[in-house]
């Protein structure tokens, strides 16, 4: 690109030079046919004519050559580069088997359903043996196993699917009467935190939508109980 632009100033030049000098010495030989400087400036301008000549030559040369010359490679564009997106949430870790079983149990244990508490025991112990919870356990399935179905310790198996929903089936209808009979004896407060536990451990269940109709009146009675033991304000104190 440079190169075509030095000889596009040349050729210029050298066209300005021809046609400015070609004039003047048309003239000079008007006016001053006789002047004797006339001959050198003819022979001067006769180099600037043959000089033009060659640049024009040599220039034309050089864009045949140029235009001869096989195109450059294209160079494929680069593809777009994508914005950078926000990462996508990560999954959530699935929740740790251990506290799992062990906040069963517990429920279990809570609503003395010992058959179904008896099994989650028994998985902690298997399955994570290692554990402070598997060493807790430990200490309390010979009491488990007491309090559970004698027809159910004996299997010595795994308990199945169905296994599972019978008892807590039965587990409930039991606890449910349990709550009842804490009723019927006025045993309030034993009334409000069983039904409490079935209500939260398994509120779809049907003993927890009967315990909802009745527990506004087993939480005002159990509030009454606790307020009639309280000790009376002190009035003075006589031996």
């Amino acid at each position: 690109m440079k190169l075509r632009a030095v000889f596009q100033a040349a050729l210029a030049l050298g066209a300005a030079l021809a046609v400015v000098g070609g004039a003047a010495i048309a003239v000079l030989h008007l006016v001053q046919p006789d002047l004797a400087m006339l001959k050198p400036l003819e022979a001067a301008y006769r180099h600037i004519v043959f000089g033009f000549l060659f640049l024009t030559l040599f220039a034309v040369a050089s864009a045949l050559l140029e235009a001869l010359a096989p195109a450059p490679p294209r160079v494929p564009a680069a593809a777009p580069v994508a914005p950078p997106t926000a990462d996508a949430p990560a999954p959530s870790p699935p929740p740790d088997r251990l506290s799992g079983l062990y906040h069963e149990m517990k429920i279990y244990v809570d609503l003395e359903m010992w058959e179904l508490a008896l099994e989650k025991a028994s998985q902690i112990v298997k399955e994570h043996p290692a554990t402070k919870e598997a060493e807790l356990v430990s200490r309390n399935l010979n009491e488990l196993r007491w309090k559970a179905e004698p027809k159910f310790v004996s299997q010595g198996r795994p308990m199945s699917a169905d296994q599972e929903k019978q008892f807590r089936e039965k587990g409930l209808a039991q606890m449910y009467q349990h709550v009842k009979t804490y009723m019927d004896l006025e045993m309030w407060e034993l009334a409000r935190q069983k039904a409490v536990a079935i209500m939260k451990s398994f509120p779809d269940s049907p003993e927890s939508a009967e315990l909802i109709k009745v527990f506004e009146t087993i939480q005002r009675k159990a509030a009454e109980a606790v307020g009639s033991d309280a000790p009376a304000g002190s009035g003075g104190f006589s031996p």
